[in-house]
């Protein structure tokens, strides 16, 4: 491992372990220099700010986690390994949920769903019915719910068993969903050919 990669891997440990005590927005640059023994400079030469080190760690140590779930026989899988990571290491992922905005964990999170969703669609959809925009809003749509999803299974603590929440949106987003979405915009007439409605007979005054 080169040496700026374990200066980042000890930066990501000490922001964690900063962050099993104290919010994440109460943390700042000094707290976490003095965590890890090191100085300002020295974590910008490394970190644009707290919130990119949250990026690091997810892009890290959960993308690993979850890309293998980029088919649609095993993004389940992956979700559910997700979730057990979350609860092993439960205070830190509850805190690091609570940071909102762009380069959260939430929005990496968002941000990865978004892309298996997509990745999904396109697989499913051969004949190539579906316009970009149908698949933007789809992938949206599903990412959300998807992260709603985590995110209602989190606010109780991470106590539950994941396994029932994770079946029942595998019964959801399955091949049969994403081929009746393709088979129902293929089947859509156009508008050129849709017959006009006739108008009704003019009323006389």
């Amino acid at each position: 491992m080169a040496n700026s990669d374990i200066t980042k891997q000890a930066i990501a440990i000490g922001v964690k372990d900063l962050m099993t005590n104290k919010p994440f927005a109460s943390i700042s640059v000094s707290d976490i220099a003095r965590r890890c023994h090191i100085n300002r400079n020295t974590f910008y030469y490394h970190f644009q700010d707290k919130y990119d080190v949250i990026t690091w760690i997810f892009y890290n140590e959960i993308t690993p986690i979850v890309s293998g779930g980029m088919h649609a026989d095993c993004w389940s899988d992956s979700l559910f390994a997700l979730c057990r990571t979350m609860q092993e290491n439960r205070t830190f992922y509850l805190n690091a949920l609570s940071v909102a905005g762009q380069n959260s964990f939430t929005q990496c999170l968002l941000e990865f769903y978004q892309s298996l969703v997509t990745n999904l669609l396109h697989n499913a959809d051969h004949s190539g019915s579906l316009t970009d925009e149908d698949v933007r809003f789809v992938s949206r749509f599903y990412a959300y719910a998807l992260i709603g999803t985590i995110l209602e299974w989190a606010k109780d603590g991470m106590t539950a068993d994941p396994a029932p929440f994770i079946r029942r949106l595998e019964r959801m987003i399955n091949g049969e969903l994403f081929d009746g979405i393709v088979l129902a915009r293929a089947t859509l007439p156009s508008e050129s050919s849709q017959t006009p409605v006739p108008a009704g007979p003019k009323r006389t005054p």
